[in-house]
């Protein structure tokens, strides 16, 4: 019985898509830009002996700071810093980082975005370039370089069920306690470790579903940044049924961050002494300020369709 399963395999650095069978006579390969196939014999091949692949070489299709472009990616719902409109992402963020590439002579393209955890796997791969909207730790600096100072403090918030009021002062007010959150989403390390040993947070693809766990009294409080869950809490139709409490559960920074797989990182000093520049002249926040209405005014919209 002939047994095979796939597999990624990498020679000469090209990607290889392969079938491996456990009777092995030969390895084709196809390189891009050769018109034929290349057939590697048993003795050029020793590496795949009793292998057969059937192989189909991908060449990386990233962008490249070295060729003029870049991909930026980040949050799909966290206006007015970054959010999904038209299959891409706009906001505060994307504006901003476009407008600093292009002083290099760089064209910044922003993707359509994604789950969280998605977003930095590519980016930790070297196929984003840099990142929106980021949150430092320990896991994340071995494959990203943050840009100093960070864009914006976050106030992340503790939200609750108006019908099942929660009182909190401290985290050891959430022990014994049902929460959420969205996946991949990190509070910064003192509170990530906190939570996994004392809490029960049970993660989210997306943000409105976490507003139907507390509606369905699956929870009692859900953990996420205050201004964009206030948002989307108007936009889901919750806005009078779930409210926040008084104290946020922490403050939080939020950075521009380069993958250190991107040649783009090589601009990171240029980006530091243009963010500093534009938080201390106040750009930033008019820029903050016309994405929040732009994305108040589509919601309006939106609701009265």
């Amino acid at each position: 019985m002939v047994r095979m399963k796939p597999c990624l395999i990498k020679v000469d650095n090209i990607r290889i898509m392969s079938l491996v069978f456990n009777n092995c006579k030969s390895i084709w390969l196809h390189r891009p830009g050769l018109r034929r196939m290349n057939r590697l014999t048993k003795p050029r091949c020793h590496l795949f002996t009793y292998c057969l692949l059937l192989a189909i070489a991908t060449p990386h299709a990233f962008a490249s700071c070295d060729q003029g472009t870049a991909i930026i990616s980040g949050g799909t719902q966290y206006p007015p810093l970054s959010w999904r409109k038209d299959g891409k992402l706009v906001g505060t963020n994307v504006e901003m980082v476009q407008n600093i590439f292009a002083e290099v002579g760089i064209k910044a393209t922003a993707d359509e975005g994604g789950p969280w955890k998605r977003v930095l796997l590519r980016a930790k791969r070297g196929e984003v370039d840099l990142l929106l909207g980021v949150r430092k730790t320990v896991e994340r600096e071995a494959f990203l370089r943050y840009v100093y100072p960070p864009v914006t403090p976050s106030a992340q918030g503790v939200f609750y069920d108006n019908n099942r009021k929660i009182k909190y002062d401290s985290w050891d007010d959430l022990k014994d306690k049902v929460g959420s959150m969205t996946l991949g989403v990190s509070f910064g390390k003192e509170f990530d470790t906190y939570m996994k040993k004392n809490l029960h947070v049970e993660p989210v693809r997306i943000v409105e579903q976490n507003f139907t766990k507390m509606e369905l009294g699956r929870i009692d409080y859900i953990l996420g940044p205050l201004m964009p869950t206030l948002m989307y809490l108007g936009k889901a139709g919750y806005a009078n049924k779930i409210s926040h409490t008084q104290k946020p559960l922490l403050i939080i920074d939020e950075y521009l961050a380069f993958s250190k797989n991107s040649s783009c990182v090589k601009y990171i000093d240029h980006f530091s002494k243009r963010v500093k520049q534009l938080l201390d002249n106040g750009s930033i926040d008019i820029i903050m300020e016309k994405y929040f209405m732009l994305w108040f005014d589509e919601e309006e919209k939106s609701n009265n369709n």
